[in-house]
């Protein structure tokens, strides 16, 4: 993985790229004093990561993950800013974590660590004891037994991410014709929504897997989730231990969890309201631990 660093003080940006070599996780390290500087190196070769200041001069540091986001779509932003008050803001052009300067060691390790799939909480530990596990930040990924799902049909996961979203809960049938075949008269519509279902049971099945299930009554179809691990229902789960418990470890957890927009890559309108439900959770995580690390 190639990574970026981009911040217009000069003393900052080098103790930074000492703690990214530190770090050793990375193939190519490149420094940039300015947001100029940093698009000429983004010309030449690609990045995976980029850490960057927000307050610079000529294009700041929002602007330039914009810009850098563009030419790498799939590019992970870490903001480093002595303000904390762009946090909202920051979330806005998809950044996975905010670190406030001064640059504490260890909490940009736990940021990176993130990034580059290390263990920062138990979570990977937990989901070993669960059949399926469901990724939904970012893109959608099903695996059962630590096989990835392959889908036969092309709507099939759509539905069942949708499904997934409303589980245990009856959605009807034309509500799922209106949303994913919005154009086609009712008994095709009807028709393409039956054979789906049909084809993601049938997937399932192929993996001996018995712990999804679709139900049928009423007219509605529900989706049922035995011993599945959902990365989306985990991060709320953790947000709101801490505040129930007012316990910022959990925030860690949480904001671990949270690798990207959910569903971002998939571009499904209907999922815009999760979406925006659940990067206000982890906005709120981020500002919660920052203020709990000031307390300490």
């Amino acid at each position: 993985m190639n990574i970026l660093i981009v911040d217009d003080e000069i003393s900052t940006l080098e103790e930074i790229e000492f703690y990214v070599k530190k770090y050793k996780e990375f193939d190519c390290c490149v420094a940039c004093k300015n947001s100029v500087e940093a698009l000429e190196q983004a010309e030449k070769q690609p990045f995976d990561i980029v850490l960057l200041d927000i307050d610079m001069p000529v294009i700041n540091g929002l602007e330039l993950a914009d810009r850098l986001l563009n030419i790498f779509p799939g590019m992970k932003v870490i903001f480093i800013t002595a303000y904390n008050h762009y946090a909202t803001e920051a979330f806005e052009v998809n950044a996975i974590d905010y670190v406030l300067k001064p640059i504490r060691e260890e909490r940009l390790f736990k940021a990176l660590d993130r990034l580059v799939g290390k263990k920062v909480d138990d979570h990977k530990n937990k989901k070993g004891n669960y059949e399926i596990y469901i990724q939904t930040f970012g893109r959608l990924v099903v695996k059962v037994g630590g096989e990835v799902v392959k889908w036969n049909r092309q709507k099939s996961s759509e539905i069942f991410a949708y499904l997934l979203e409303n589980r245990d809960v009856p959605v009807h049938k034309e509500k799922l014709c209106d949303l994913l075949w919005p154009d086609l008269e009712p008994k095709k519509a009807l028709a393409n929504l039956q054979t789906t279902i049909y084809s993601i049971r049938k997937t399932f099945l192929a993996y001996n897997s018995q712990k999804i299930s679709i139900e049928y009554s009423g007219n509605s179809y529900m989706l049922i989730a035995k011993n599945t691990y959902i990365d989306a229902f985990e991060f709320e789960k953790e947000v709101q231990k801490a505040i129930d418990l007012q316990d910022a470890t959990f925030l860690e957890c949480a904001i671990g969890l949270y690798k990207g927009e959910y569903l971002s890559e998939e571009g499904w309108i209907w999922a815009e309201t999760k979406k925006e439900a659940l990067r206000r959770k982890y906005v709120f995580a981020v500002q919660r631990l920052k203020k709990s690390s000031h307390k300490e």
